[in-house]
């Protein structure tokens, strides 16, 4: 008797599944292309014209102020404007692909919006899809937007990662940009540590008398560590950047603990949890490490370097092409 439960609860889940899955999906694509169709086929295709009023410029400054807490300057400005007739730009190329029309995600997002906002749940999914695009749903609604300029930005890059870089562009590179893949200076180091909380006024001196110690007795690290105070962190740090050491111990420790001589006692060196004397194991130079090491670091930022480069030549071919009207102006060139 427990198990009719379940046959009882699975058509309430159906609609939903009905909505989102891809045979209802196949029909709306159908469906749309028929209905927009005529239209694509038979009339000429229009001249691209971007056109920004002075409101939009207005909008795009507010959305600068609120995130960044100022107004842009002027220089910032023209970049937010240019940015945004890319951002056209690239949307009227999916359309033109027509993924307006046909991608999943467009098409359930712009039915979830006109079905919130049909009070009559008896009007088909065809009837609101066709209703959603007649008031332009599909340009103005941001989740669409984001999507479509994802779709472009991804097709661009996968025409750019089809061509993968060769040996001597990724040399070329790496000796380009080898301050980028540069690996920084290392030290392995032990330390002695004085505790702050459990010393207080006297934690200089203690730590000046364990220094005379350490040197005068010639104690080596090992034997060390027994004469200072229980520490959580490690008291054996391994080949780290001053950056990964200072990370844990303090930006003031990390910078005198790198610079440090080997073999020998330093300090004491403060830190923010107290006081250290530090012997320096070994140390090795910043160095670039050698393609081999690299390579998929290196290859990642070739292809990065190339998508950027391909997007600003696509968009300003597509601008090149179209007519850019603003306010108290108008920007054209020929196709």
């Amino acid at each position: 008797m427990s198990t009719s439960s379940a046959p009882e609860s699975e058509p309430r889940t159906r609609p939903k599944r009905r909505l989102l899955g891809s045979p209802l999906l196949h029909f709306l694509v159908i469906g749309a292309l028929l209905f927009f169709g005529e239209k694509a086929l038979f009339e000429p295709e229009p001249e691209v014209v971007i056109r920004l009023t002075a409101q939009d410029i207005a909008a795009l400054e507010q959305g600068w102020r609120e995130r960044n807490g100022q107004p842009p300057n002027a220089e910032l400005l023209q970049a937010l404007i240019d940015a945004h007739i890319e951002d056209e730009l690239l949307l009227r190329e999916a359309r033109s692909l027509g993924w307006h029309l046909t991608d999943g995600i467009v098409l359930r997002r712009l039915l979830r919006n006109q079905r919130f906002l049909e009070a009559d749940e008896s009007i088909s999914d065809q009837a609101l899809l066709e209703r959603a695009f007649e008031q332009d749903m599909d340009k103005t609604d941001l989740v669409v937007r984001r999507r479509l300029l994802e779709r472009m930005r991804l097709l661009i890059a996968s025409r750019v990662r089809a061509r993968p870089p060769s040996e001597s562009e990724l040399e070329a590179f790496l000796a380009e940009n080898a301050d980028a893949f540069r690996r920084p200076e290392r030290v392995d180091l032990s330390h002695v540590f004085l505790s702050r909380d459990r010393r207080g006024d006297q934690l200089l001196a203690d730590a000046e008398a364990l220094g005379r110690k350490l040197r005068e007795e010639g104690i080596g690290p090992d034997r060390a560590r027994k004469l200072g105070d229980p520490f959580l962190l490690a008291h054996r740090i391994p080949l780290s950047s001053e950056a990964s050491i200072g990370r844990q111990y303090g930006p003031a420790f990390a910078a005198e603990a790198i610079r440090a001589p080997e073999d020998q006692w330093s300090g004491p060196i403060p830190s923010s949890y107290g006081a250290h004397m530090v012997w320096v194991h070994e140390k090795t130079p910043a160095v670039v490490p050698p393609l081999d090491e690299i390579r998929q670091r290196v290859e990642s930022e070739v292809l990065r370097e190339r998508e950027r480069s391909e997007l600003i030549a696509h968009t300003q071919s597509l601008r090149e092409k179209a007519r850019i009207v603003l306010p108290e102006t108008s920007l054209a060139t020929a196709p």
